[in-house]
């Protein structure tokens, strides 16, 4: 786990002296706890060698902050119905767990707010701006931002987002002083011309959220300015390509993200012979 009193430097900057790896949750520890739930976010809490977490925001209709990856609750709650259409109540009560399980059934949607509240700087956070394409959705960076400052996390916070003109917005709402990131990936829900991190000549992002279909070899040495934090690493041999990236020079993967953040660390750990 990363000592936050370094966070006063900049982020990659202490990483890239500590020759260090962040290892972030990907919704929390998806792989054996519902996605996005403080359930899941707890178990990241537990183990001090997780660096912290990735999760996603949106509004729901009465304006709070809620985490959800999913526009639909369809898939998580097999609710036919959006966030941005229920109020905070009505969602507060719906089931989010049993998806992943029978005895996950008391797992509801939780307020970024609460997520603050309950674990403040243990986490690095990764927050990704859920923003519809071609929507900028000031109220959401505004509401996303003005919690960060309230709680302090100014230096345990980078913000992401598919939608590069979002993520513009939220970077001159910061003054340039939270980590950014374009996210991207070969996806037929995403516009081509974004399929490669293009988005970044709107966003002015600082750094790169590439899915593991499209970082290569090319795409390491075309982006060897930028640091680079990975999607979604699930398999040791993936953690294990991953860091060769990082041999004999500059690092070039500052970060990985992973449904089973137990698993990354122990491999990176074994790979670079750690107790």
């Amino acid at each position: 786990m990363i000592t936050f009193i370094y966070m006063k430097k900049r982020l990659f900057s202490f990483l890239q002296e500590e020759r260090k790896v962040l290892v972030l949750g990907h919704r929390g520890f998806s792989e054996l706890y519902p996605e996005n739930t403080m359930l899941s976010y707890s178990k990241c809490a537990e183990d001090p060698n997780i660096d912290g977490i990735e999760l996603d925001v949106q509004l729901c209709k009465t304006g709070e902050v809620v985490i959800s990856h999913d526009f639909s609750l369809t898939r998580t709650a097999g609710v036919e119905k959006e966030i941005e259409d229920l109020t905070w109540d009505e969602l507060s009560k719906i089931d989010v767990g049993s998806f992943k399980g029978a005895e996950f059934s008391s797992c509801r949607i939780p307020l970024l707010e609460t997520v603050f509240q309950t674990f403040g700087k243990r986490f690095y956070y990764d927050i990704e701006l859920k923003v519809k394409a071609g929507k900028v959705n000031i109220e959401l960076s505004r509401k996303v931002y003005e919690l960060i400052v309230r709680y302090g996390l100014e230096e345990n916070v980078m913000v992401s987002s598919f939608n590069p003109i979002a993520l513009r917005f939220f970077r001159s709402l910061s003054s340039s002083y939270l980590e950014t990131a374009d996210i991207f990936t070969q996806s037929p829900g995403i516009p081509k011309i974004l399929w490669h991190g293009k988005g970044r000549l709107v966003s002015l992002s600082s750094y790169l959220k590439p899915g593991l279909e499209v970082l290569d070899d090319s795409f390491v040495e075309k982006h060897k300015k930028s640091p680079l934090i990975a999607w979604t690493v699930n398999d040791k041999e993936t953690v294990q390509r991953l860091l060769k990236y990082n041999e004999g020079g500059p690092m070039r993967i500052f970060g990985m993200i992973g449904n089973d953040p137990e698993l990354i660390y122990k491999e990176i750990n074994r790979c670079l012979g750690k107790n």
